[in-house]
């Protein structure tokens, strides 16, 4: 990638960190689909990190090979069928604490309020789902962007909250047979938050 100047490169943060999101917040419909395919078709030309490439290429696939159906389908069964065996938990506690509602989500609530956030969370996530914990590092970017220093809140999010919370996320989805798509979005995920954490070291 080209060097890119600082209100650049926080764009493109943004935009990647809003692309990861856009794969959890909802069921795939056909613009997310359309838009998929042609953010991964673009960047599989492109050299980022290994780890992210290997996911490029996993999602790139994926999305060439599966209809929306497939796509819908897999979501369904992953996050939303109550009754399926193949269901895919994204609260951090539940892997790192063993249950949900653990130490982990304690822990994150106060980051939270000593960091000065507040969330918004339906009644069935918890704030340490992956979709909130996004959202957070989302917002530390967006008040960086208008001037306040917040890498060392984004470097505590990503190495005590993000990061050993996707790992085990990545390793679940590999473990489930369902999870081909998702799987690869995770290890997508993984691989863009290690690029973050080298941004505020």
């Amino acid at each position: 990638m080209d060097e890119l100047n600082d209100k650049e490169l926080t764009q493109v943060r943004l935009r990647f960190l809003d692309l990861i999101k856009s794969f959890f917040i909802s069921s795939p419909d056909a613009e997310r689909l359309s838009r998929w395919r042609g953010t991964f078709a673009a960047l599989v030309k492109d050299q980022i990190s290994p780890d992210v490439d290997q996911a490029v290429r996993a999602l790139n696939t994926q999305l060439t090979e599966k209809k929306l159906e497939d796509l819908q389908d897999e979501y369904y069964a992953l996050f939303i069928d109550p009754f399926s065996e193949d269901h895919l938990n994204l609260m951090a506690s539940y892997h790192i604490d063993g249950r949900n509602y653990g130490d982990t989500l304690i822990a994150f609530r106060q980051y939270l309020f000593d960091s000065g956030i507040d969330v918004t969370h339906s009644g069935s996530d918890s704030e340490d789902s992956l979709a909130i914990m996004l959202d957070t590092l989302v917002t530390l970017i967006e008040l960086e962007k208008n001037g306040e220093d917040t890498a060392d809140k984004q470097r505590e999010l990503l190495e005590d909250f993000l990061l050993p919370s996707v790992t085990h996320f990545s390793k679940a989805a590999a473990r489930n047979s369902s999870a081909m798509f998702y799987e690869a979005c995770i290890s997508f995920c993984r691989g863009y938050l290690f690029l973050e954490k080298s941004l505020t070291a």
